[in-house]
C-alpha cells in the first residue's frame, strides 16, 4: 500500500513540473525575443498572451534572462514599455458579430446545430478561441 501511495505521489509531482510553463523563443504569436545582449545584461521583448497575472508574467519574464544569460543567478529587471497589440492569429479568422467601437466586446449569433446532430458545437468553439490582444513587455535583465 505505501508502495501505491509513493507511485502515486511520483505521479502527481511528475505531473506538475510537466505543467510549468518555459520561456520560448518568439513563434509569430507569442514569446520573447532578444533586441540586445552583452555578456552580462540583455534587452527582450516578451509577447504575453492571455489574462495578465503580475506575478507569472514576472516568472516568465525571469526565466527568459536566465535562459539569455544563464540560469546561475535572478535577474534584476527594469521594464522598459508595455503595449498591447491585436492578435494575429485572430485577425486572420473570418469574423462573424459586430465589433463594438474601440473595446474587447463583440456581439454575434451562434450557429445553432439541429437537434439530431452529435458534435459539440460549444466545445469546438471554445477550443478555436483565442485571445484578441496580447501584451508586449520590453525589459533589460541584469
Amino acid at each position: 500500500m505505501k508502495k501505491i501511495g509513493l507511485l502515486g505521489l511520483g505521479f502527481v509531482i511528475l505531473g506538475l513540473a510537466a505543467c510549468q510553463t518555459t520561456p520560448r523563443q518568439f513563434n509569430g504569436v507569442t514569446g520573447y525575443q532578444i533586441e540586445n545582449q552583452s555578456e552580462n545584461s540583455a534587452t527582450l521583448a516578451y509577447t504575453l498572451a492571455g489574462r495578465a497575472n503580475q506575478q507569472i508574467d514576472a516568472d516568465k519574464l525571469q526565466r527568459a534572462c536566465q535562459k539569455v544569460l544563464g540560469l546561475n543567478k535572478t535577474y534584476k529587471i527594469s521594464v522598459l514599455s508595455t503595449n498591447e497589440i491585436a492578435n494575429p492569429a485572430t485577425e486572420s479568422e473570418e469574423k462573424y458579430g459586430v465589433q463594438l467601437g474601440h473595446s474587447r466586446t463583440s456581439l454575434g449569433l451562434s450557429n445553432t446545430q439541429s437537434v439530431n446532430s452529435s458534435e459539440n458545437y460549444a466545445t469546438r468553439q471554445a477550443l478555436e478561441t483565442r485571445p484578441s490582444t496580447l501584451h508586449v513587455v520590453r525589459y533589460t535583465c541584469s
